[in-house]
């Protein structure tokens, strides 16, 4: 496993860096070592938003902005003979074949990556929403209390929120592998292909249905006492589903 360095106001490294690796203040670039597969970013925060954006290069940047700029300290007296060692508090980037793993730091600074378009990623907020865009490859996006922005997705979608709406936008859908769109306590909107073939199964007790495509519907909706419906659009395909308990779905066409 390749451990990079942790983003802080003092920079120092764990332990071996890779002599390709920069570091520039709270910015880390892991280079890409094996390009027969598409990366993997885990990535998880406690009080900070997450952003994805793409590029057109093979590394993986992280990226560390705002928030406090460092911890303030009780006032200490120096013990005889002994000197400080500080600890890194900030973000830590680490790679084990071919899956990045970032854990964001306490602070509050959004943690921003920017990766390849085919890459995938697994992103966990539990306060600050999600925002990803452009990725060709697996989103799999999960937040306590924050909303989830994901637009021109092309690959798999599986997003689900407890406080907060999800939007999402797909350019492109993965026939093989299913989607899912869910909230507790917010809407759902969700723009797909116009062209896409699914079995779609929508749930919501305290909200509407909306959807621009033709629905083969089968089953009854009853959203007023917590009902479902299950359908096709384009004879059937892939599984979709979209389900929040207070709020609205819309479904919309690209």
């Amino acid at each position: 496993m390749k451990r990079y360095l942790a983003l802080t106001g003092l920079i120092f490294a764990v332990c071996a860096v890779a002599p390709a690796q920069e570091n520039t203040g709270s910015r880390v670039v892991v280079p890409s070592r094996n390009t027969s597969r598409p990366r993997v970013v885990r990535a998880s925060t406690v009080n900070s938003p997450i952003t994805v954006r793409t590029h057109s290069g093979t590394d993986v940047i992280v990226e560390t902005e705002g928030g406090r700029t460092g911890i303030r300290r009780l006032p200490e007296t120096t013990p005889d003979g002994l000197h400080r060692i500080d600890i890194p508090r900030g973000a830590s980037v680490s790679e084990d074949d071919n899956v990045i793993t970032v854990r964001a730091p306490l602070s509050g600074e959004a943690l921003i990556l920017t990766v390849p378009v085919d890459t995938s990623v697994q992103l966990k907020s539990t306060r600050g929403p999600i925002r990803v865009d452009g990725v060709h490859g697996e989103v799999d996006a999960s937040c306590t209390n924050g909303s989830l922005d994901l637009t021109n997705i092309s690959g798999t979608i599986v997003a689900d929120t407890t406080n907060g709406a999800v939007r999402a936008s797909m350019d492109r859908v993965d026939p093989s592998k299913p989607i899912s769109f869910s909230s507790v306590n917010g809407s759902v909107d969700v723009t797909l292909p116009a062209d896409l073939r699914a079995n779609i199964k929508v749930r919501t007790m305290n909200g509407s249905v909306w959807t621009a495509f033709d629905l083969r519907m089968a089953g009854n909706l009853n959203v007023n006492h917590g009902g479902s419906v299950s359908g096709t659009i384009n004879g059937g395909g892939v599984e979709a589903s979209f389900s929040t308990v207070n709020g609205r779905i819309e479904i919309r066409k690209k």
